[in-house]
């Protein structure tokens, strides 16, 4: 189960970098999370124009990334 949380973050398997838009929009999501769960049960409350801005910035940041793993060429078999 490590190794699973620890691939999600990784921008390439083979390379073993990390992503830090894959890190980012992650943080992001569970920050929306969070406000969200809070602002349901009116511990504090969220305004619906940063509400929107943290869901556009964390969905830009995985879908770009996630773009990016698509757009790349298929490495050449040696």
């Amino acid at each position: 189960m490590g190794q699973f949380h620890e691939d999600i973050f990784k921008e390439d398997l083979d390379e073993g970098k990390y992503s830090s838009k894959k890190t980012m929009g992650i943080i992001a999501g569970v920050l929306v999370c969070v406000a969200f769960i809070g602002d349901g049960f009116h511990w504090f409350t969220v305004n619906e124009r940063l509400f929107d801005s943290m869901l556009i910035f964390s969905g830009a940041m995985l879908g770009v990334s996630t773009f990016k793993a698509f757009s790349n060429k298929p490495k050449s078999q040696k």
